[in-house]
């Protein structure tokens, strides 16, 4: 019987793991921006320094969340520059560009605790008669069982850990670097970390699903 409820309690797990596990977008957008005309731009948000000791440029430097390290910076910047690439934006390092890009990415850990109800079947009375026949000289004898089910419900907690993960992607007007479209992806994700290769294919597949928001219709 632990077994049944074992088994129940995971499938509810698994369903309820598997109407998180999509990824979701959301955009926004000035429209007083014309995104047609856009073919051209270069990054809003600095890269890491290098010059750890360079304490005054450091602080006046835009740089992404703590946690990201700088070769995954990098790497996230290639798959920003080879996915807007593909759409035909051009990047320039200088001169006149139609807009700048930034990028957010970080991941919460999250906690869902639900009351779900948890079905126990058993049995209210038990019985087994026995019988013979023969033939040959011989003798066999047989044995039946007979049985009352009945079941009964009752609450049970589940506690869910898991991470949420989200990346944002924003372009900027170049000169007054106002926000003028962006767009956030989130993601459910298990507790347990990522491996990188599992981790970057992700985050190029977020990457894709932000994009597929610009230009904005």
């Amino acid at each position: 019987m632990k077994l049944a409820n074992s088994l129940t309690l995971l499938v509810m797990v698994t369903l309820i793991s598997a109407c998180g596990n999509k990824i979701t977008v959301e955009t926004e957008y000035s429209k007083a921006t014309n995104f047609n005309d856009f073919k051209y731009y270069s990054w809003h948000q600095k890269p890491f320094e290098v010059e750890a000791n360079d304490t005054s440029k450091k602080e006046a430097t835009e740089k992404p969340p703590k946690e990201i390290d700088p070769l995954l910076d990098q790497n996230i910047r290639f798959m920003i520059d080879e996915q807007l690439a593909k759409a035909g934006m051009v990047k320039k390092e200088n001169g006149q560009v139609d807009f700048l890009v930034h990028y957010t990415i970080g991941a919460t850990n999250e906690v869902n605790v639900e009351q779900q109800k948890v079905y126990d079947t058993y049995a209210t009375n038990y019985r087994s008669y026995g019988g013979g026949y023969g033939y040959a000289g011989r003798y066999y004898s047989g044995v039946g069982v007979g049985m009352t089910v009945q079941s009964s419900t009752r609450e049970e907690m589940m506690v869910e850990r898991y991470k949420e993960g989200v990346m944002s992607l924003d372009f900027h007007e170049p000169d007054s670097k106002e926000l003028i479209w962006s767009a956030t992806g989130e993601k459910r994700l298990a507790y347990e970390s990522l491996e990188p290769a599992e981790r970057d294919k992700l985050i190029e597949k977020m990457i894709g699903k932000l994009l597929a928001k610009f230009p904005p219709k």
